[in-house]
């Protein structure tokens, strides 16, 4: 049984920085290190990768399933509905909604956010480092959402219409779980990214998901290593979340 589902949104087809889910880092795949770090989630039963359907991401359906990761495909365009179709085939009562370009995902805070959900429809995080969350969220509200949402923003993506209608579900962000000195960023949407992940990765990576308070220790000690991703523009939608 699937009480909590954990979807991993990946494509091939960034417009920033195609391919990125499959670039290396330390030996491995983006995509292989997302995994790896949600799979260390005690409250997690499965994690699964959503991807689109369509012939250009075909070679990543290809890949996951050689590396023995689920994988489900849907909608290219509607990612609400990519997400709706995947969660009904398992009917988990719990989703957490991961990404696949955050190789740093930390999975104890995710594991927090499951915890805190009790009482509330959608539980974030705030004071995170970008590309360190999640999303949790009850499998309810997001048949809701499928059923419900109407603009393109709302149907584009999987989550707005959950937190942007707080007199519909109820919406919890709990504090990161660390104190941090600096606002890193560490998702991979470009190639400065790219090379502070890689960066990182080459001087941490053992084999074993990097756990989260090497990596600040690390940034700490190397500021140059930040300054590389630091000009980096984030999309709207995440800046929002992150708060």
């Amino acid at each position: 049984m699937v009480r909590v589902l954990c979807v991993v949104q990946a494509r091939l087809t960034s417009s920033r920085l195609p391919d990125k889910v499959v670039m290396s880092l330390g030996g491995k795949t983006i995509a292989e290190h997302v995994y790896e770090r949600m799979i260390q989630c005690r409250h997690i039963d499965k994690v699964v990768f959503a991807i689109p359907v369509g012939s250009h991401n075909d070679p990543l359906e290809t890949f996951l399933t050689e590396k023995g990761i689920p994988c489900f495909r849907g909608s290219e365009d509607h990612v609400l509905e990519r997400f709706y179709d995947c969660v009904s085939r398992y009917e988990p009562e719990i989703v957490v909604r991961a990404t696949s370009d955050n190789p740093f995902v930390d999975w104890i805070q995710a594991d927090r956010q499951i915890e805190s959900l009790p009482g509330y429809d959608y539980v974030s995080s705030k004071g995170a480092p970008l590309g360190t969350g999640v999303e949790v969220f009850y499998a309810s509200g997001l048949y809701e959402a499928y059923k419900q949402a109407s603009s393109d923003r709302e149907r584009e993506h999987v989550t707005p219409y959950l937190y942007l209608h707080p007199e519909l579900f109820k919406v919890n962000k709990i504090p990161y779980r660390l104190p941090l000195r600096k606002d890193y960023r560490l998702t991979v949407d470009t190639d400065e990214d790219y090379e502070v992940a890689r960066q990182i990765y080459d001087a941490l990576y053992d084999g074993c998901p990097i756990r989260n308070e090497k990596v600040y220790q690390f940034l700490e000690a190397h500021q140059d290593i930040c300054q590389l991703n630091k000009g980096v523009e984030q999309k709207e939608l995440d800046l929002i979340n992150k708060r």
